[in-house]
């Protein structure tokens, strides 16, 4: 929202989708309970990565989602972040990579020691594949 209010100051929303996810809104002051006066406008932090974390999302959980979730450093938290923030993206992919595998799908159905290495498949490399 700042970097597009900066040349249309109409601007409401701002969204990011990058290594992380997050988007704001602007909101007249009157509407918002946490702030004494009622003049004027301000912008709301939505701070949507950390959505899920009360089980909002639980019926579109992957099993790769839940996989990712429960191997990270902060289980149960930043839920829609690692559903879709480039910072889980390749971590979600590795999880189906090795599925496919231990389905006989790929790699002849052995699975590498290298393939079960945390992080080990970037999110670049979606980027570099679909070119």
């Amino acid at each position: 929202m700042m970097t597009c209010g900066y040349e249309d100051p109409q601007c409401e929303v701002g969204l990011i989708v990058g290594t992380g996810t997050n988007t704001c809104y602007m909101e007249e002051m009157r509407n918002i309970e946490m702030v004494a006066d009622d003049d004027g406008r301000m912008c709301v932090n939505l701070e949507w990565g950390a959505f899920g974390e009360n089980g909002e999302l639980d019926d579109f959980l992957t099993t790769f989602d839940r996989s990712v979730d429960a191997s990270s450093s902060n289980p149960g938290k930043q839920r829609y972040e690692k559903m879709i923030s480039g910072m889980y993206l390749g971590e979600i992919v590795r999880h189906v990579l090795m599925e496919f595998t231990a389905r006989g799908l790929l790699f002849r159905g052995k699975v590498s020691e290298r393939l079960k290495t945390w992080g080990i498949f970037e999110t670049k490399f979606l980027s570099q594949i679909e070119r």
